[in-house]
């Protein structure tokens, strides 16, 4: 019993999945999702209490894909000088970065496209003031381990790189970039980026 109503959620999930992307969040219909997944309308609730917590669901793989990547920028490991010049770290966020790409390319269009109405609508203002919180604790954190590196970049400075980057994700994921010039694109990106925060943060080599 229980291994077939798994299944039912499974299909209702694909089905939802499918009307999500035809017509974004706001004009997707319960009543469609119900009929394609051959399940009655009012049983359908018994699986999820509305539209929006299916929604989240499909989504959920990828909310926490970026919880861990906030998680992780402050680890120890990061503060450092040594990623203004390691191989080692450019590769590890080149790989990090294109693999969240790859495996939520789709995931990622519904969240900052089409998720007008539901409760993740202000995603991306929401995550940007995160990633600024997230940013200016990072520098503070360097300062405090290096002294001399300016820590006095502006909060509107790092506000609005957090905001570049989201719109760096949505051109990656509007276009259909191979995985090598998804790669080549990342790892200019990163340069750019490590060349300019080096500048900007006074590091000496």
């Amino acid at each position: 019993m229980q291994t077939q109503k798994e299944g039912i959620r499974k299909i209702i999930l694909q089905v939802a999945r499918k009307e999500f992307i035809e017509k974004g969040f706001k004009d997707a219909s319960m009543r469609n999702i119900a009929k394609d997944a051959k399940v009655g309308l009012s049983n359908i609730y018994n699986y999820f209490r509305n539209k929006d917590e299916i929604f989240r669901e499909i989504l959920s793989g990828l909310l926490s894909a970026m919880d861990k990547v906030m998680e992780e920028h402050n680890s120890p490991k990061y503060i450092s000088v040594d990623i203004f010049s390691s191989e080692e770290y450019m590769r590890s966020q080149i790989d990090m970065f294109v693999k969240l790409i790859d495996n939520y390319k789709e995931d990622f269009k519904l969240l900052l496209f089409k998720s007008s109405g539901s409760s993740l609508g202000n995603y991306r203002e929401e995550f940007i003031e995160l990633q600024t919180q997230v940013g200016k604790e990072y520098i503070a954190l360097m300062k405090e381990k290096f002294p001399t590196i300016n820590g006095g970049v502006s909060d509107f400075f790092i506000h609005t790189m957090s905001s570049w980057w989201m719109s760096i994700i949505g051109e990656l994921v509007m276009h259909d970039l191979s995985h090598r010039e998804l790669e080549d694109f990342i790892r200019e990106y990163m340069e750019f980026g490590t060349a300019g925060w080096k500048k900007l943060m006074q590091v000496k080599d």
